[in-house]
């Protein structure tokens, strides 16, 4: 694997964390949620899934897909992965979802998990919290369908060195939203489904 000089991995990769990091719960407002009662097939009360390209601070293209179905028992299943190329460096996870919440009225979604992959070969992303067992999150917008519609947004993923979120319980709890939406990026091709 190459070296990468310092330099430059603190000009590209601080905005990356950056991007990551601003997910502390002292800069956001908690966005209200709304109960679901309805049951729906096989006993899924909450559903958010999504699959493209994402433009990560309108530089990065990233591709990514994920599932996530709350059941009626409070039980939630679903995957996700992620990946990039950053400094000519990949950057790719794989997930178990095990959380999320939903906004129904502002179409929001929060998804936790607990990586189960990381194939990365970027020097930045080999830490602790990268690595299989420790918990990401991200976060997502569906604005709805057609041309007239803007682009769904999605966060990069959040890892456990985060100040003030130690597991993406509670990240799914704290259901953090910054004014407009902050550190999110548009999804510039496939889209985004919360129900």
């Amino acid at each position: 694997m190459r070296s990468v000089p310092r330099a430059l991995l603190a000009f590209v990769v601080i905005p990356v964390v950056t991007a990551v990091g601003c997910e502390s719960p002292t800069v956001a407002e908690p966005s209200a949620t709304a109960r679901v009662s309805a049951t729906g097939e096989n006993g899924v009360v909450l559903n958010s899934s999504g699959g493209g390209h994402y433009l990560l601070q309108n530089a990065f293209d990233v591709q990514f897909a994920y599932t996530a179905k709350r059941q009626a028992d409070g039980t939630v299943q679903g995957e996700f992965h992620e990946s990039l190329l950053l400094e000519g460096e990949t950057v790719a996870f794989r997930g178990d979802v095990i959380c999320m919440a939903v906004d129904p009225v502002n179409h929001r979604a929060w998804i936790g998990a607990v990586i189960t992959e990381n194939t990365s070969t970027h020097p930045a992303f080999q830490e602790w919290y990268h690595q299989p067992g420790e918990d990401v999150w991200f976060r997502l917008v569906d604005y709805g369908e057609g041309s007239a519609a803007p682009a769904d947004r999605k966060t990069f993923m959040g890892f456990e060195n985060t100040p003030g979120i130690p597991t993406s319980e509670v990240y799914c709890q704290l259901q953090i939203w910054p004014a407009d939406d902050a550190r999110t990026w548009p999804v510039t091709e496939g889209n985004v489904q919360i129900k």
